[in-house]
Parts: C-alpha cells; structure tokens; sequence
C-alpha cells in the first residue's frame, strides 16, 4: 500500500473530477504516474479509499438539533418554574421529551434536581 500525503490525496481528488466531467479510475492511476513518477505506483484501490477517506463526516441526525431559541425557551421557562415536570416543559414547547434532557445536561443542570451538576 502507498502511503500519500494530504497533497497528494488532494490531487487524486482533484484527478477524478466532479459532475460530467470525472475519470475513470484507470486514467486517474495513469495521470497520477505521468505526474509523480518518483513515487511508487498506486493502484485502483488506491484511487477508490482516496475518494473516501478526504469526504468530511456528516452530523449523526440533524433533524433532532433543536435552535438556540428553543434551547433559550426551555431554559427561561424552567428558571421562571423549576418545579414544572419535563414532560409538561416539553408539550408547552412542542420539543420531545428526550430533547428537554439532553439540553438540561449540555448546560450541565441535573434533570430532576434542576441545579447545577457541578
């Protein structure tokens, strides 16, 4: 296996093209040695964990992402009423259950306590 640097993975990407107007993985081998003969040959396989590695991860599941407005209602409303229960909070502000606990926690609150964790 050729071990490459990030210009060079670049490059691969920058070699196969994008939309109409992509090579196939034997023309991008080809180029690649026509441009860097000092290195050792890369192979198809090559080419194809390039074009996978160099792709930037997605977030898990951005339909649950709740705005900064919500996360700013729900926190006004349980400093207003601290003793309003979770699932109350939640039908008031049309956000799940399980969406009221996990912003209690990334501001560090203890969900049925509702203090400061630390």
């Amino acid at each position: 296996m050729v071990y490459l640097t990030e210009i060079h993975k670049i490059m691969i990407l920058q070699m196969i093209g994008y939309g109409d107007r992509t090579r196939t993985q034997v023309a991008v081998v080809r180029l690649f040695q026509e441009k860097y003969p000092e290195l050792p040959p890369i192979s198809q396989g090559t080419v194809i964990s390039g074009t996978w590695t160099c792709t930037a991860a997605k977030e898990k599941n951005p339909l649950n992402k709740l705005s900064d407005d919500q996360k700013l209602d729900l926190m006004l409303m349980l400093e207003e009423n601290p003793h309003t229960s979770s699932r109350q909070t939640a039908s008031a502000l049309s956000i799940s259950h399980s969406s009221i606990f996990r912003v209690l926690t990334e501001n560090q609150m203890h969900p049925y306590k509702l203090v400061p964790t630390s």
